[in-house]
């Protein structure tokens, strides 16, 4: 009798320093259930808090028998060194992959019981497929389910978009939700080791941007975990040098300025409004970007100044409706004295009206507007957090 061909399905987990979480992670991934294989590589950037002996453990068992598997079988193979961040340990993995199908998992996330047999069901029944993701849930440092994360079908306008009314909503893709067929190395490479917050995201725009198919299914797939410390949670800005990048490759020359707004004013705000050090903290965006043509800088170099004068408008609104109206005056000077034309923005324009409509028309204009935008939030973004207005 002949043995079965199951497919093969490879996961990677680079790790550092979860060992409260990686044999959470570990079980997430072996006890999948169904008829295919499993090709599991741990990569380790040499961590010191116990994770190692965690791993050696599962593989141990693992090559005793002594683990019981639910699928037609599984391999597991790590490593524990020194790497140069979190896509370099997955492109490792990536790169000695055999299976058909390939995700990674971080070492505190988990996957969902069933992924896997949905996930290459799906693939079986969309062959024109290169991508497939789901739906998964959003849980606290002890596994308490904060909010449920709804994806929704690929748009690339809205993947290289960003809006103030919008935010997360412009990343909907649920990382822990996301596998695909590993041919899609071979059209597209592996992770770009250059992006330290938002290589998953990129990976995504890129694929989308040559053409290649991403199919979501309205199945919970993974959870992904909220952890104080970790690159999620470490600063409001901290992804926006990622993105920056990100629009700079994928959106049309001229369009940058008002990412480059959002940025400066979630910089402000971080900085308590401090316009000047906001200023002077960006200028490590454009370290990233030392290597491009004088020419291309220098274009990068108008787009940011007028994105500032933006930002300026946008915070200056902030400050007015706190009260602040000196420091709101400061702003608007600050966005007059560059010299970079903020145009006919929304910003500068509602700035306007409210300096026609006086005071008390400016208090009801500013909660009229907050009352739209909570509306448009709701049907636009909050609903894929079905949980998050309950807990």
């Amino acid at each position: 009798m002949s043995v079965p061909d199951y497919p093969v399905i490879s996961i990677a987990t680079p790790s550092f320093n979860q060992a409260s979480y990686i044999c959470e992670t570990i079980e997430s991934v072996l006890s999948q259930e169904g008829a295919f294989e499993i090709e599991y590589f741990i990569v380790d950037g040499g961590s010191t808090d116990g994770s190692v002996e965690i791993i050696q453990e599962y593989a141990e068992r693992l090559k005793r028998g002594k683990y019981e598997t639910r699928c037609a079988g599984v391999r597991l193979e790590w490593t524990s060194a020194r790497d140069s961040g979190q896509a370099d340990a997955i492109n490792r993995a990536l790169r000695k992959a055999s299976g058909s199908f390939a995700s990674y998992i971080n070492s505190d996330d988990l996957y969902s019981p069933g992924a896997f047999a949905s996930v290459i069901r799906t693939f079986a029944e969309n062959p024109a497929a290169d991508f497939v993701y789901g739906d998964g849930d959003v849980i606290d440092e002890g596994g308490g389910l904060q909010w449920e994360w709804l994806s929704r079908p690929y748009d690339h306008r809205v993947m290289t978009s960003y809006h103030f009314l919008w935010n997360d909503f412009t990343n909907y893709i649920m990382q822990q939700a996301t596998f695909w067929r590993t041919s899609v190395h071979k059209k597209i490479g592996l992770f770009d080791e250059t992006f330290h917050f938002a290589l998953d995201v990129e990976y995504w725009i890129r694929a989308g941007h040559a053409g290649l198919n991403l199919v979501h299914i309205p199945e919970k797939l993974g959870k992904f975990r909220m952890i104080q410390g970790t690159k999620s949670l470490s600063s409001p800005v901290a992804f926006w040098s990622d993105y920056l990048e990100i629009f700079r490759r994928y959106r049309r020359d001229g369009s940058l300025h008002k990412f480059f707004a959002f940025y400066y004013f979630d910089l402000m705000r971080y900085k308590e409004c401090n316009l000047a050090v906001a200023r002077e903290a960006a200028e490590h965006v454009f370290r990233r970007w030392a290597v491009l043509p004088d020419d291309e800088q220098r274009k990068l170099r108008e787009q940011s100044g007028r994105g500032y004068s933006i930002a300026c408008f946008l915070i200056a609104n902030e400050l007015q409706k706190r009260g602040e109206f000196r420091q709101a005056q400061a702003a608007i000077r600050m966005a007059r004295a560059g010299g970079s034309k903020a145009g006919l923005h929304p910003a500068v324009l509602y700035w306007r009206l409210k300096q026609l409509l006086g005071s008390a028309g400016s208090r009801l204009l500013d909660r009229a507007a907050d009352r739209l935008i909570a509306i448009y939030r709701r049907n636009r973004f909050d609903y894929r957090y079905q949980l998050k207005r309950s807990v």
